[in-house]
């Protein structure tokens, strides 16, 4: 049978291709933003969660239902100039929705651009117009209702509009020559055609990898390019963007660029980038065929001395740069030590986002933090640091902080990026990254190594802000942690997420495609002690330990591979207490200590959660669970597989465990260890004793899934007839697999069947996809 997955790109793509033709020239200027699914959030949701209105399907959705509930689109530091949106709605052929259109540049201030819009009776896209609104960078979308009840139900969101005059309004095209221009090869149709404002002239070659190249004859910062595609109108082209410093290191400012059906210059925008001498734009070929033709190309920017440039060397220069520093400041930090006896200070520093301060390593992981010092980044903002290396933690004079590389207090907008962390043991407790204060919101810690540690403690720790709430909005992606130990029983966490008395706090942070491998610090490598996270598309491979909800409620745990060798003691899977989690869509093999364990509490914090006025003791202690789902996990040639429910007093209460598969070949598959109200259904068990309680065939069959070998994991086969098309029960949540491709009848289990030989988007990572040098 041919799955929904195999043809779901070229569904997209015609529908994209569609989506993308001009409604009419006004618009000509202006193109769809690109959103990742992490820059979308919403004030709530029934399980159809915010991220299925940038799918590209519009069978998914986002729903909440009541008047004032929210969608909301970070489009990124750059700011934009808003022009139009795009929206579809649920059964939109059948009843009218009503909702405002706000727009923000800091999350904070909110202006109505319009308000109480109602939708057409139809179920396409529909076009919403505005006066272009500039400068932009969060776009919130408030429900009213529909014209039959208080839902609030959109299954796509597309945002239009250009780069911002605020970005661009410093900007300015470089002029190259045409003989600064270089190519890989050309069909005689030579690089200087894409510089003499000449449509009707062309560079092409042919074939996947073929670049063009324009050296800017010195250090510039580049903001974003115009590029005309040949025959644009009539074919999209794939390209990447480049820079470099040297020609010889590259960075890809921006992968698998699409452009859009038209023959004229299109703006193709990405974070500014310092330190460019050389832009190369890489090909991929065109929706007709292998070759890349590009017509004209422009590169915008503004030289280094016009943002602020500061050339450091010492740590005495650094900080007087800090202290001298304002918003579009770069701070460059020559190959060194840059050594204090205490914290390096910035307090009170606000870039903005299309002019952030920066402080970045001239080369990467040669500015050496050490002798003691660490950034103490204090009610500031828009601040990046990047390309460090930490060597030695530092103290504080203020006793409550432990040792630590970088403390975040008070602070947003924070970018830690492509740092490298390699501290020294100091024998006492000491917490690598700190994020705590007042305030504390939208900080991203991505593309960072952090390898080594074994001291105690947790190392990035979120504190909380004295008033019981945690850091919301962050983000940590892309990060190799590694090699960290040795064992303790508690006390030596990867991250910890939250404290017990900030736990009923929403963070709506997310820990995504990060790599822990040889973590093995203690039982929980990832300690969630808060509410409302996602912790997505992560490997543990080969750690003692595994992912905790220990406090908090409403967290989402799904796509992740725990992959253990079997042999190694304590390798886990996932530990939840609290109400109302998910579990879906894992991965787990080789685990030595539980895959899945719902467990019991020693504490009751009721059916909803919030119990008035909890003490301390209350908040530290293991709370009962409600309501959790476990569904579509895959669990393989582990010690154990589903486990709820355990000796202590508060056994879970309300949960479903669905379409899961089981093969192990020791221990209890699904072990009921208490005596719970739990639903099974749908579940599949292979390989051991399958239940320890009476269970019918429709709760848990005992089939042999009949798995292949895939890219190094079990997955299913043509002859999974078990498995295909077989899961049952409605989780509307689970609309991908395991490898982030949609579901259609959905199989048991996190992998949907498909013939395809491509590794997919969403895969077991290696050190090589994350960390400092990954693309």
């Amino acid at each position: 049978m041919v799955k929904r997955k195999q043809v779901c790109a070229l569904v997209v793509f015609i529908y994209l291709l569609v989506t993308m033709l001009p409604i009419s020239a006004t618009y000509a200027a202006d193109a769809k933003f690109i959103i990742p699914i992490t820059n979308v959030t919403a004030s709530g949701n029934d399980g159809n969660e915010p991220k299925n209105v940038l799918d590209g399907n519009l069978t998914t959705r986002w729903s909440a239902s009541g008047d004032g509930q929210w969608i909301q689109f970070d489009l990124g530091t750059d700011l934009k100039k808003l022009a139009y949106v795009k929206m579809a709605f649920l059964n939109g052929d059948t009843r009218t929705s009503t909702f405002d259109i706000q727009t923000s540049t800091d999350n904070v201030t909110f202006t109505t651009v319009r308000s109480n819009v109602t939708s057409s009776l139809s179920a396409s896209l529909q076009t919403f117009d505005f006066t272009d609104v500039d400068p932009v960078r969060y776009v919130k979308i408030i429900g009213h209702g529909n014209s039959v009840n208080a839902w609030n139900s959109y299954t796509e969101v597309e945002i239009y509009g250009d780069v911002s005059a605020v970005n661009t309004s410093a900007d300015a095209k470089f002029t190259v020559p045409a003989a600064s221009i270089s190519d890989s090869g050309n069909d005689g149709n030579v690089p200087a055609n894409t510089v003499d404002g000449n449509t009707a002239t062309r560079w092409s070659s042919n074939g996947d990898g073929q670049w063009i190249q324009y050296d800017l004859g010195s250090s510039k910062t580049v903001a974003y390019i115009k590029l005309a595609p040949f025959n644009g109108a009539a074919r999209t082209f794939t390209f990447d963007i480049q820079t470099s410093a040297d020609n010889v290191t590259f960075t890809t400012a921006r992968s698998n660029v699409t452009s859009s059906l038209s023959d004229a210059l299109q703006t193709f925008d990405f974070p500014d980038v310092s330190n460019v001498r050389y832009v190369r734009i890489v090909g991929h070929g065109n929706s007709s065929s292998t070759w890349n033709s590009y017509s004209e190309v422009e590169i915008y920017g503004h030289s280094e001395a016009s943002t602020g440039v500061v050339n450091v060397s010492t740590a005495a220069q650094l900080a007087t740069a800090i202290s001298n520093a304002s918003a579009g400041t770069t701070i460059v930090l020559a190959n060194g030590n840059y050594s204090a006896p205490g914290p390096i200070q910035i307090a009170g520093k606000n870039g903005t986002a299309s002019s952030p301060i920066k402080l970045i390593a001239a080369n990467q992981g040669q500015a050496i933090i050490n002798g003691g010092a660490f950034f103490y980044v204090q009610n500031s903002s828009y601040v990046t640091l990047e390309g460090l290396k930490f060597t030695q933690p530092g103290s504080s004079t203020n006793a409550s902080f432990d040792k630590s590389a970088v403390i975040l207090d008070g602070s947003n907008n924070i970018r830690l990026t492509r740092n490298l962390f390699a501290l020294s043991e100091s024998g006492t407790n000491s917490m690598w990254v700190q994020v705590r204060g007042v305030n504390s919101h939208h900080n991203r810690i991505d593309h960072n190594d952090f390898g080594g540690k074994k001291d105690t403690a947790p190392l990035i720790a979120y504190e909380g802000d004295g008033n019981g709430n945690i850091s919301q909005y962050d983000t940590i992606e892309y990060n190799y942690f590694h090699d960290v130990g040795p064992w303790v029983a508690n006390g030596k966490e990867t991250i910890r997420l939250g404290l017990s008395g900030i736990s009923l706090s929403n963070g709506y942070n997310t820990i995504q495609y990060n790599l822990f491998e040889n973590c093995d610090g203690e039982p929980e490598i990832v300690s969630v002690k808060s509410s409302n996270n996602t912790v997505r598309y992560n490997t543990f491979k080969t750690s003692k330990g595994g992912l905790t909800s220990r406090h908090g409620h409403s967290n989402s745990f799904y796509g992740n591979f725990f992959l253990g060798d079997g042999v190694e003691t304590e390798e886990a899977g996932i530990r939840i207490y609290g109400n109302d989690h998910k579990i879906y869509n894992n991965y787990m093999e080789n685990l030595t200590q539980s895959a899945i364990i719902i467990d019991s509490g020693s504490f009751d914090g009721g059916t909803g959660g919030y119990p008035p006025n909890p003490t301390p003791t209350q908040l530290t202690a293991q709370w009962k669970v409600y309501r959790a789902q476990v569904v579509n996990n895959t669990i393989v040639n582990s010690t154990s597989g589903i486990i709820v429910g355990s000796g202590k007093t508060y056994a879970p209460e309300g949960v479903r465990v669905a379409n899961n598969i089981v093969k192990n070949s020791t221990g209890t598959l699904y072990n009921e260890a208490a005596t719970t109200n739990t639903v099974f259904e749908g579940n599949l068990g292979y390989g051991s004793t399958l239940n320890n309680k009476s269970r019918t065939t429709g709760e848990i069959r005992l089939a042999d899934p009949l798995f292949r070998t895939f890219n190094g994991l079990q997955k299913l086969s043509s002859t999974s007839t078990a498995a295909i098309n077989s899961a049952v029960g409605s989780y509307t949540y689970v609309t991908t697999d395991m490898d982030g491709e949609a579901r259609s009848i959905n199989d048991v289990g996190a992998d949907e069947y498909s013939a395809s030989t491509a590794i997919p988007v969403v895969h077991q990572l290696s050190p090589s996809e994350v960390g400092t040098n990954a693309p």
